[in-house]
């Protein structure tokens, strides 16, 4: 059993996902297989490509997920001593995802009010 907490990696979707995974292949000279990045939801998803991307000998060294999880986290300042392989990439329930609803909602504002602005010049 895994005593260290499941906590997220904090990613929040913006884009920040890509430098982290820029990140742990830059520490490892590697380019991850991004043909299931769509699946990649846990830092275990991620830990696992790295790891098909590595020489088996690389692949085996025992200090590997500590490694990668320092580099997963450089992004988002989480401890990477608090990551399992279940965390989950994205961090749905913090800050972030409460600035990318907001700006959704904003968004969705201003084209709605755009819309009425033009379809009131038009009718009149």
């Amino acid at each position: 059993m895994n005593p260290r907490p499941n906590h997220s990696v904090g990613l929040g979707g913006d884009g920040d996902e890509i430098a982290a995974i820029g990140e742990v292949e830059a520490e490892f000279g590697v380019t991850l297989d991004y043909a299931d990045a769509h699946n990649w939801t846990t830092a275990g998803d991620v830990y696992a490509a790295l790891r098909r991307a590595l020489p088996p000998k690389e692949a085996d060294k025992l200090d590997l997920w500590d490694r990668f999880a320092d580099a997963l986290c450089r992004e988002t300042g989480v401890q990477p001593s608090s990551l399992t392989p279940e965390s989950e990439l994205l961090c749905e329930d913090g800050v972030w995802m409460h600035v990318a609803n907001g700006s959704a909602i904003l968004w969705s504002t201003v084209a709605a009010a755009a819309l009425v602005a033009v379809g009131w010049l038009l009718l009149g």
